[in-house]
């Protein structure tokens, strides 16, 4: 079904149901692990994970948006880029397996095993390919493709994991080795689907792999500065607390942020229609749209949060991880007021502008470590967690100072819900 066939709503819901599906395969998979592997087994595997999340943000050069950005926009013809965006997939690999290795040699845990790492460092390849095919789907508009590739890696590491983790007792080695496997099944799903419904041209186009990269570079940069500001916390408690303490934070931060699954949604649908889309006037306030929507249904989101971590967590989690609570509830202001960072970023994104959003991360990532190195001493994982609220706030503030006198707008139009909303929601979207 073409664009002005389908409501906004329905995007978004559609997306939001696929990132929900996924939520409940994270949730799964975090109370399968954390039962069985204890707060130190699950904070090494956590841990585990930082390095190449870190490098991927890197060496993927922002590939899947990149991607979204030329096949929306009709840069070149369709099958020759997609081509050279798995020509591209191969160079990425390599390097980084070479900076993941790099990045383990340089963090020196001690409690990271060889074979640990040599299960993550072989799956790279096919995370990059994952994310590459789905910036294709939604490059090319069929976001209901990219939603089930999004939702069926997890839930099949979900089950691998029961099997191999809860069943056999493999342990680390179980839960790494289901991911793993996973990742490398829905690559190939994505892969023949791609094959089988776009128009391929194998071959080397060198403007194409110039413009695809070089757009892609900028891109990268931004997810870059975005996983800097996601895991740097992680990456300094290494060095500074007990793998149990790194637990504890991980479970709490992974459960807040199932609060982005809404913005994430109206982040994927609101960057292809900006993808697709020549009128910025339009798409400023169909993205003040989505703020004044989704925000309050945030607010409420963590409200429940509040009330509900110290009656559901230890009843999942078990409780062994009842200090995770007062993690989950120090950092949702930050996790909140960072949803409307994501908003913007995707509308800028979508205009093909992602270096905005990088000078803005700069500054933030910088006060996220510094303000990591000073409270972690002091407070533990609490110190992390306000060092992520603030970094978080100052980000959010610049851009959307930035929106605000770009677009003309203000708090009002952003933030005060109107009568018409809904009707705009359930409106057919047309060119």
């Amino acid at each position: 079904m073409n664009k002005a066939g389908r409501s906004l709503l329905a995007d978004i819901v559609g997306v939001l149901s696929s990132h929900v599906l996924s939520m409940l395969a994270v949730l799964g998979l975090s109370v399968l692990l954390s039962r069985i592997l204890g707060p130190e087994g699950y904070g090494i595997y956590t841990s585990l994970f930082a390095v190449p999340m870190i490098v991927l943000g890197l060496v993927q050069l922002g590939l899947s948006r990149s991607a979204i950005y030329h096949l929306g926009n009709q840069l070149f013809p369709e099958g020759k880029i997609i081509a050279s965006i798995y020509i591209l997939l191969i160079f990425t690999s390599f390097v980084g397996l070479l900076l993941t290795a790099a990045g383990y040699a340089l963090v020196a845990n001690p409690h990271f095993k060889i074979h640990w790492m040599l299960i993550l460092l072989i799956s790279i390849p096919f995370f990059l390919g994952n994310i590459y095919n789905g910036g294709i789907f939604i490059g090319r508009e069929q976001i209901s493709v990219a939603n089930r590739l999004q939702w069926m890696p997890v839930t099949l590491s979900l089950l691998l994991s029961i099997v191999l983790v809860g069943v056999l007792g493999w342990g680390i080695t179980g839960a790494l080795f289901s991911t793993f496997c996973a990742t490398v099944f829905i690559f190939f799903v994505g892969y023949t689907r791609v094959r089988r419904t776009f128009f391929f041209e194998p071959g080397l186009y060198p403007e194409i792999l110039k413009s695809l990269a070089g757009k892609g570079f900028v891109y990268a940069l931004n997810f870059l500065m975005l996983q800097i500001n996601y895991k740097v916390d992680v990456v300094l408690l290494q060095r500074m607390v007990k793998p149990e303490q790194i637990g504890f934070y991980s479970l709490g931060v992974s459960v807040t942020e199932q609060l982005w699954l809404l913005p994430y949604a109206v982040g994927i649908v609101l960057m292809s229609r900006t993808a697709n889309s020549s009128d910025k006037i339009q798409m400023s306030e169909t993205t003040s749209l989505m703020l004044r929507t989704s925000f309050p249904v945030s607010l409420l989101g963590a409200l429940a949060f509040i009330l509900l971590t110290p009656v559901f967590l230890p009843l999942i989690f078990g409780k062994k991880f009842l200090p995770s609570i007062s993690v989950v509830q120090t950092i949702i202001p930050g996790i909140i007021i960072f949803m409307i960072y994501r908003i913007l970023e995707s509308f800028y994104a979508g205009f093909g502008k992602p270096m905005l959003s990088v000078k803005i991360l700069i500054p933030a990532a910088l006060i996220n470590i510094l303000l990591n190195l000073w409270w972690i001493p002091r407070w533990g994982i609490l110190g992390a967690a306000w060092a992520t609220n603030v970094s978080y706030s100052v980000a959010t503030s610049i851009f959307l100072w930035f929106f605000l006198k770009d677009s003309r707008l203000s708090l009002k139009d952003c933030f005060l819900p109107r009568w018409s909303d809904g009707q705009r929601l359930l409106r057919r979207f047309y060119r």
